[in-house]
């Protein structure tokens, strides 16, 4: 199975969020309006500060210096305070500024160098710098946090405006959780203009490509360093081994009354080719945070936006026929204090780019975006979700419409924005409570494990004592109730005698009896274990059988936990039945009796599923038998020719198209693709890429596991890697043109199941890496194919801004441990495996490790140990160290260098830091002007003299290799 993810453009800019109570109350609010100047120029202030003293409500001024400020009428007795870095703030009593048109001004502050030497005390900018990233855990609040915001965006084109959005939004954010959970987004109302409707809808998939990964959540989530390590950002211009490109100047102190914060100007080295930033830092002098930052890309900083992720850009230029590239981007972040932390106040960006198109007639034309997002209020930690709230959509023909926006607080528009029609949505009016709702805490290293946990993930006595060899399925699914009834036959060989044995369903699902050798036998149920007495010793080496008969409303997966499995009941466009199950994770258990641990695979299974008539059911295996049945239902039988785990086994319910073709290679394979009616001309295009895509991973992993049962690929509500009926998910979206480039990596991730986690299969859910790392690493393999090794390295390096690093990529054993963040063990062990293909540096031992693994370990199940000593005897060389390091803790390796110039030398010394006490990983590092070399390093220091070099000439390769780098000049 695959997560959801997105690639981001590459920004570097810090953010820290917070928040406020989801909706507003019903206390009265008041209105406070006016204007903002310069008292030296008369000219208007934009985005200066408008806040409450000591409240977490505010705002910014508009680009013309106005602001509309409502607050809370218990407010009236505070004061209001205006800021803005470089000049002086003045305070309001509320009383003296409610009900009026204000004109406020507001004094220069200008930069005091005289004071340098006071404050600073002969510090440099940079060892200021170092204090304020040192203090970072001490300034900014890193737990759950919620924020109240207002964003605006506007893009254009020449001169004409494409889209006008501005929305009020709330904002969950939960630093260490993984990519879709850890930031929660609601749109509480918004509003869009298209002025130009015409250019628009006529090439509406040019204007969405050509959008630059804009949004609200690519503004919160372009690189939240205050909330992971710096260094794991390895271009992020603070990260120490990065100092060394740039030259951080203290050009004075500026006040605003109330603090002084130093000025620091970041340039890049003349002699840098890595130096990606400019701008200014302000640092306030008393708690050492940043204030505000002012910062764009470099020249080399736009080289490298450009050149990077260039095959998703070719794929990009091949779909639209189009070229952009960016020519300027620029960034504002603004902090602000709120009980004794500080907190993101507001953020401005402005994307300028070049944009040629030869059939739209486009040469050099300027794309123009401009962001703003404000905190209007925020809060020290989440609270609850009591509300859920619905949308009404409705047209305006202005913006400015005034009941619209109600009681939150926006930016007001500039008078020269241009705007036509608007399409208001609002999500703000509650309409059901969920403080009943209890929270499911699921079992993991954070909540703990209990009794039913170990009942489920431990191989006891009455688990071995049997070998599963057969399970029969037979089921009818009632859609309508959402229910499913039947039996399920188990064969077994008795392992060890015994008069009990353990099977496995979910407590919720009733057991109507089991019969042995035709009488019913005893049993009882502890949480979702089912323990069976027989009337007589089994004898050890025999072979026997029972039927479970049993019916339920099966579970259906929980959202909010990682991988919480269950039926899937949906309908597809067309208002058809559509049924899925997928258990990953949460076990076979949830809907049919079996012994359900990973270890013990069943040698074939018989899966007969009853639907009603006019539907398709799509199993594993071979289609056997088609009934039809007197009472309008269809009877699919399917039998399945290899062992196969049990959360693999699935049906797929729905009214499918159907495509047929083989694959023709030294035998024959039959292919089968299903896809619903209305997606059949796009799903030939993804069903032609299949003989090419199973060409490559058969020449990777070696022939494809399950010939005898065909290869069926088919669409689904939920991607997943059921063997030999593979499901990627519902189809993409798009036209024809884009299905034909497109890469498709869930397709290849999914597929290359067949290989990782179907043919050799983890033996316990703690070692689920072995199955999810090697197919993560494989959708790397289109790109290797159609971009050489430079294809495969930017593809992995994508991977890197995914990682959570929280938790050791193995779980805990014996448990069934999969309920958690489980993130790391796809990104973090597909980029595990492509260092560890370059610390091997040797393509050809790699590729037979690799088949040499699907070999030896054909159809049988394998734990983590099994992986590195098959890996260690192939290579002659104990790796042992390496992955304990990578999966047996949550921190990847950091190679610490030292440097310092003795004559025209760079003398380094450099070590591991890691976990394990022995890690000793090679990695490559210039060791001459723009040539890279292998050094050793171990966890006691090393040195190495580098003639004719200078440190910016120096470099890690962390692309090919993943791991920190920490970086320090000495003297």
């Amino acid at each position: 199975m695959q997560p959801n993810y997105r690639l981001t453009l590459f920004l570097w800019i810090i953010l820290l969020f917070t928040a406020i109570s989801p909706a507003m109350s019903q206390e009265s609010f008041l209105t406070i309006t006016g204007r903002v100047t310069s008292q030296q120029t008369n000219q208007p202030l934009p985005y200066a500060n408008i806040g409450i003293i000591g409240k977490s409500l505010g705002t910014v001024t508009n680009a013309e210096g106005n602001f509309i400020f409502k607050i809370p009428a218990s407010y009236s007795r505070d004061s209001l305070k205006i800021s803005q870095i470089g000049y002086e703030s003045v305070t309001r009593a509320v009383k003296d500024v409610q009900g009026k048109k204000n004109h406020i001004t507001l004094q220069e502050a200008p930069i005091q160098l005289a004071e340098v030497h006071v404050h600073a005390k002969s510090k440099t900018g940079l060892e200021i710098i170092k204090e304020a990233i040192a203090a970072i855990p001490t300034n900014y609040d890193t737990s759950a946090i919620q924020l109240l915001a207002f964003y605006r965006e506007t893009i254009q084109l020449d001169t004409s405006q494409i889209t006008h959005t501005e929305s009020v939004l709330e904002v969950k954010q939960h630093p260490g959780k993984e990519k879709e959970e850890g930031l929660k987004i609601k749109i509480l109302k918004e509003r869009k203009s298209r002025p130009d409707t015409t250019l628009y809808t006529k090439d509406p998939r040019f204007y969405y490509w050509i959008q630059l990964n804009n949004g609200a959540r690519n503004t919160l989530t372009s690189s939240n360093v205050f909330q992971v390590d710096i260094k794991r950002h390895k271009r992020f211009f603070l990260n120490s081994r990065n100092f060394k490109h740039y030259t951080f100047t203290l050009q004075g102190i500026v006040s605003d009354r109330e603090r002084r914060m130093y000025v620091i100007e970041v340039t890049p080295k003349k002699k840098s080719s890595k130096a990606y930033i400019q701008g200014k830092l302000y640092i306030d002098i008393q708690s050492l945070a940043f204030t505000q930052w002012d910062l764009e890309l470099s020249p080399q900083g736009i080289e490298l936006e450009n050149n990077r992720n260039f095959f998703w850009k070719s794929i990009g230029r091949m779909v639209m026929k189009a070229n952009l590239k960016i020519s300027s981007f620029k960034e504002v972040l603004h902090f602000d204090q709120y009980q004794g932390k500080w907190y993101i106040k507001d953020i401005r960006r402005h994307f300028l780019a070049d944009v040629n198109s030869k059939s739209r007639h486009l040469e050099n034309s300027v794309w123009k975006t401009d962001l703003l997002l404000t905190v209007t209020d925020i809060a020290r930690s989440a609270t609850p979700e009591t509300k859920i709230y619905t949308s009404a959509d409705s047209v305006s023909p202005k913006l400015n419409k005034g009941d619209f926006w109600g009681q939150f607080n926006i930016i007001q528009p500039a008078s020269k924005d241009t705007l036509g029609t608007v399409g208001q949505k609002t999500d703000s009016i509650p309409v059901k409570k969920m403080s009943q709702a209890i929270p499911v805490k699921p079992s993991n290293r954070e909540n703990g494990f209990t009794r039913a946990d170990t009942l489920r993930g431990k191989l006891t006595p009455l688990r071995t004592c049997y070998d599963v060899t057969f399970y029969k399925l037979d089921i009818d699914v009632d859609i309508e109730h959402k229910f499913i009834s039947g039996s399920t036959v188990i064969r077994f060989s008795v392992q060890q005698p015994f008069t009990k044995m353990q099977v496995d369903l979910y407590d919720n699902m009733q057991i109507h009896q089991i019969v042995y050798k035709g009488k019913t036998l005893p049993y009882i149920r502890e949480y979702n274990a089912v323990f069976i007495q027989f009337p007589e010793m089994l004898p050890i080496h025999t072979n026997q059988e029972i039927t479970i008969q049993y019916s339920g409303n099966p579970k259906e997966p929980n959202r909010d936990i990682s991988m919480d499995g269950g039926f899937l009941w949906s309908k597809d466009a067309n208002g058809d039945p559509w049924v899925q199950v997928v258990c990953q994770g949460s076990g076979a258990s949830l809907w049919w009796p079996n012994k359900d641990h990973l270890s013990d695979e069943p040698d074939s299974v018989s899966i007969a599923v009853t639907v009603p008539q006019g539907l398709l059911n799509i199993s594993n295996g071979r289609l056997r038998k088609t009934t039809q049945l007197s009472n309008h239902k269809t009877r699919y039988e399917w039998f399945v020719s290899y062992p196969i785990n049990n959360y693999n086994v699935t049906l797929n319910i729905g009214k499918y198209a159907h495509l047929q073709g083989h694959y023709i290679t030294s035998d024959t394979l039959t292919l089968d693709f299903y896809v619903m009616p209305y997606n059949l001309e796009k799903g030939k295009i993804i069903f032609d890429r299949i003989k090419p895509m199973l060409a490559t991973l058969e020449k990777q992993y070696g022939k494809y596991p399950f010939p005898r049962d065909g290869f069926k690929l088919m669409e689904s509500l939920h991607a997943m890697e059921h063997q030999s009926a593979v499901s990627f998910g519902k189809m993409p979206e798009g036209d024809s043109e884009e299905m034909s480039t497109a890469p498709l990596s869930i397709v290849w991730h999914e597929v290359s199941h067949e290989w990782w986690g179907n043919q050799v299969s983890c033996s316990d859910l703690a070692d689920m890496w072995i199955h999810e790392a090697f197919a993560t690493y494989s959708e790397s393999l289109p790109f290797a194919e159609k971009f050489g090794k430079k294809g495969e390295q930017e593809y992995m390096e994508s991977l890197t801004g995914q990682v959570i690093e929280q938790q050791p990529i193995i779980g805990v054993y014996d448990v069934n441990h999969i309920h958690y963040n489980i993130g790391d063990m796809y990104e973090k062990g597909a980029l595990m495996l492509y260092t560890f293909k370059n610390v091997l540096n040797n393509d050809a031992c790699w590729a037979e490790i690799l088949q040499g693994i699907q070999k030896d370990f054909r159809n049988k199940t394998v734990c983590t140990n099994d992986i590195v000593q098959y890996i260690n005897t192939k290579t002659n060389t104990d790796y042992t160290y390496f992955f304990n390091q990578y999966l047996r803790y949550a921190s990847i390796p950091a190679l610490s260098v030292k440097y310092k110039m003795k004559g025209s030398s760079l003398v380094l010394s450099y070590k591991w830091i890691a976990d394990v006490t022995d890690f000793r990983m090679p990695i490559r590092v210039t060791t001459a002007r723009e040539k890279f070399g292998l050094i050793y390093p171990t966890t006691q220091w090393k040195t190495l003299t580098l003639p004719d070099m200078e440190p910016t000439d120096f470099d890690v390769d962390d692309t090919r290799f993943y791991v920190n780098v920490e970086e320090e000049e000495i003297y």
